[in-house]
């Protein structure tokens, strides 16, 4: 398989996840924000939009990010080889390019408060500061303590509150930080709160950033593996699919299972989120496995399609958050349909960016967004 060939898998691979993370994401434009982790609350007024939220939290939630954050991983590490002999300084070069990625990150969060690119340029700085990590050993090392530390804060951190949500004021630290209420829950969990407790906000920007960063990590192993690029036989990714999934499934389930039969206590609220995390790398996995073989298999009318979104999925991302804020959150309003008439609107979306994807790169070599970024990046060379 030539280089241009094994590209395409990456893309195919963006493609899936930049429509699947449309899916998580969608809540949080056209229901309030509490509805994305206690699914109790606002959207499930039946028993199809149950069907909706064990299907996306299972398939979905966290995964589609951990599709995104290894990808990332991966392309950083392209951008790194190739201007390696184009220019003298590459780790500065990107180093740039990543904090015009914050840049646009910062002007994204100005319209949604879901914004992951700025976590993915943190990461980037990380990487590019401290390469050892590309080392495979140390790659491995690095995994297995990132996923310790994250699955390791989120159990503390949940334990620290009861059935109704109240801190439980074990120790000297939280009896100070809790005066005013300032580690409650606030609208993670409890429809009607205007703020989220500053614990929360904590453990969710910790938890991103290391979950992305493992992620990402994750992908620079794969690419230097020559797996990611879907360059082994096809046994390889269906045992990958099989394994991933396998070991990945019973804890995603168990992680939705658990504030269900628990009728979302709060007690619960946050070490739910711990099965999660628990399984994204192998979900991931998984997906890698499915998807590579999906774009080996499909007929190429139908992978071109997918590989267009994947290679504009800068664009196709901005795009949907200023669909789902300005025609959702705007035009129709937030809470006006249940997250079964929400797959829709999806639907629909998801028709727009496969559709305009592929005749806007038969016209150009780059989307819009993607265009804009790279002439900034190399606006100085």
């Amino acid at each position: 398989m030539n280089s241009s060939q094994r590209i395409t898998n990456l893309d195919f691979i963006r493609g899936f996840a930049v429509l699947g993370i449309l899916i998580i994401n969608v809540i949080s434009f056209g229901l309030p924000i509490t509805a994305l982790f206690n699914h109790s609350t606002y959207g499930a007024e039946n028993l199809l939009d149950w069907v909706v939220i064990v299907i996306s939290s299972v398939f979905f939630e966290y995964k589609m990010m951990g599709l995104f954050s290894m990808l990332f991983g991966v392309g950083l590490m392209i951008f790194l080889d190739n201007a390696k002999p184009k220019v003298k300084r590459p780790k500065l070069l990107s180093f740039w390019r990543n904090f015009l990625l914050l840049i646009f990150g910062i002007a994204h969060l100005s319209i949604w408060e879901g914004d992951i690119l700025i976590t993915y340029a943190s990461c980037a700085f990380f990487i590019i500061l401290f390469p050892q990590v590309q080392n495979n050993k140390i790659t491995i090392f690095f995994i297995t303590f990132l996923v310790f530390i994250d699955l390791l804060m989120i159990n503390y951190v949940g334990s620290l509150y009861d059935a109704s949500g109240n801190l439980i004021l074990k120790e000297a630290w939280v009896v100070v930080a809790s005066e005013g209420g300032s580690l409650n829950l606030g609208k993670f969990w409890f429809p009607g709160e205007s703020e989220f407790g500053n614990m929360f906000l904590l453990l969710f920007a910790l938890d991103g950033f290391l979950r992305a960063i493992t992620l990402m990590v994750v992908g620079i192993l794969l690419y230097k593996l020559n797996i990611i690029q879907g360059t082994k036989g096809l046994n390889f990714y269906k045992n990958l699919m099989f394994y991933g999934f396998g070991i990945g499934l019973p804890f995603s389930i168990y992680s939705i299972y658990l504030p269900i039969s628990s009728e979302y206590s709060a007690a619960i609220a946050i070490t739910s989120r711990f099965w999660q995390s628990l399984s994204v790398i192998p979900m991931v996995l998984g997906y890698v496995g499915l998807l590579t073989i999906m774009n080996i298999k499909l007929r190429e009318s139908i992978s071109t399609r997918l590989r267009a979104c994947g290679k504009m999925a800068f664009t196709n991302y901005i795009t949907q958050t200023l669909l789902g804020v300005f025609v959702l959150g705007g035009l129709f309003g937030i809470g006006t349909f249940s997250r079964s008439q929400l797959v829709l609107y999806i639907v629909v979306i998801w028709g727009l960016q496969i559709y305009w994807s592929k005749p806007i790169l038969d016209k150009r070599r780059y989307g819009p967004l993607e265009w804009f970024w790279r002439k900034l990046t190399y606006l100085f060379v």
